[in-house]
C-alpha cells in the first residue's frame, strides 16, 4: 500500500533534488504528479509493463453486433457540466435547471465540493432533480457544479486490449474468440449471422469509445466475462492504492529519470542502472509463457474405440 506523493518523494530523492524530510513546495507537487500521471499513462501502454488483467462481467444485448465501450467524462466530449443543491444524508440533487440531454442512468457523478462519494451513479432523473446511488456526505455552500460520465453499451473504462473472453449460458462458459487485427475480422464473408452468442470479437481501439464488433449477432442477453489489461489510473496526491511487488522500486527510479530530465538534474548511471534492473525484473514477471496448441480430443484420438462408427455414425 502507498501514496502518490511517496512515489513522488522517493523520486525527488533519488535524482537530489530533495532530500529526507525536506517539505515539497506546492507547485513541484503538483508537476510532479503530473509527471507521474503521464508516466502511468504511458506505461499501460507497454503490455510488458502491466501487472496483470480485469475481468469485467457484463451482458449482451440481445440483436446487437457492435458496442461501444468506456464512460467518459461529459467534459471529455465537450458537454458542460450541471449545477444542482446537494443536501447531507439524502442522495437526492434539487434545484437542477439545466439537466443535460445526455444524462441517462447509470451515469457516474462527481462534484466540486467533493461531497458525493466516489462511484456514485444516477439512479433517476426528474424533473428539476437527480437521484444518486448514494447519499451526499455533507452538505455544501450555495450550488453545487456536477460533472458526469456518458456511458457506452459498456459503461468500463475504455481498455487498451481486450485478451480475451466466453460468454456463460446456463453455467456453461463458451470461448470468444478475440481477433488481433482487423483483417481478420473482415474476412468472416456474412458478418449478419444471428446465432445464441458471438463466438469472434474484433475490437477497435477508438477514442472517446472503443467499439467492439461481434459475429455471430447475439439472439439474447446472456452474461459475457471480457479479460482486458490492467490501466494505470491517474491518481490524487495523497491517494492510497496498491502496486505489486517490484512496482515501487521501479516507479522511484523511473520518475528519478523524468525529473532529471524535468528540472534539469543530472542523469546519473546510478539512475539508469537501477531503473534498468527494476524494469528488467517487472518485464520478466510480465513476460506470457509460449502457448500451447489444444487440439480437439476427436481429433487426435484413434478409431479402435469406435468400431463400426458407434460414436460418430460414420460422420
Amino acid at each position: 500500500m502507498t501514496q502518490a506523493i511517496d512515489l513522488i518523494k522517493g523520486g525527488l530523492r533519488r535524482c537530489m533534488a530533495y532530500q529526507s524530510g525536506e517539505a515539497i513546495a506546492s507547485p513541484d507537487q503538483q508537476d510532479c504528479l503530473e509527471t507521474l500521471n503521464d508516466l502511468f499513462d504511458s506505461l499501460s501502454a507497454d503490455k510488458a509493463s502491466v501487472p496483470g488483467t480485469v475481468e469485467n462481467i457484463l451482458n449482451w444485448n440481445a440483436g446487437q453486433a457492435q458496442y461501444k465501450i468506456g464512460n467518459p467524462t461529459c467534459t471529455n466530449l465537450g458537454f458542460a457540466p450541471f449545477t444542482g443543491t446537494l443536501t447531507k444524508n439524502s442522495a437526492i440533487i434539487t434545484g437542477v435547471t439545466n439537466i443535460p440531454s445526455n444524462l441517462i442512468t447509470g451515469a457516474t457523478l462527481t462534484d466540486v465540493a467533493g461531497v458525493i462519494p466516489a462511484g456514485s451513479t444516477v439512479t433517476a432523473i426528474g424533473t428539476n432533480t437527480v437521484t444518486m446511488s448514494a447519499n451526499a456526505t455533507s452538505t455544501p455552500s450555495g450550488v453545487d457544479t456536477i460533472t458526469y460520465t456518458v456511458p457506452g453499451d459498456f459503461a468500463i473504462p475504455r481498455p487498451l486490449r481486450i485478451t480475451s473472453g466466453y460468454t456463460r449460458f446456463n453455467n456453461l462458459d463458451f470461448t470468444l474468440d478475440v481477433y488481433q487485427t482487423q483483417d481478420q475480422y473482415n474476412s468472416i464473408l456474412y458478418k449478419a449471422q444471428p446465432g445464441p452468442w458471438p463466438t469472434v470479437a474484433w475490437y477497435n481501439n477508438q477514442m472517446p469509445y472503443g467499439i467492439l464488433n461481434v459475429y455471430m449477432t447475439p439472439g439474447n442477453s446472456a452474461e459475457v466475462h471480457l479479460f482486458t489489461d490492467v490501466i494505470l489510473s491517474n491518481l490524487t496526491i495523497n491517494q492510497v492504492f496498491y502496486l505489486p511487488q517490484g512496482y515501487t522500486r521501479w516507479i522511484k527510479w523511473l520518475l528519478a529519470k523524468e525529473f532529471c530530465a524535468e528540472f534539469g538534474f543530472p542523469l546519473t548511471e546510478a539512475i539508469k542502472t537501477n531503473a534498468a534492473d527494476a524494469q528488467e525484473k517487472i518485464k520478466a514477471l510480465n513476460a506470457e509463457p509460449a502457448a500451447v496448441a489444444v487440439y480437439d480430443r476427436v481429433l487426435t484420438r484413434g478409431n479402435r474405440a469406435n468400431a463400426s462408427w458407434i460414436f460418430t455414425g460414420g460422420y
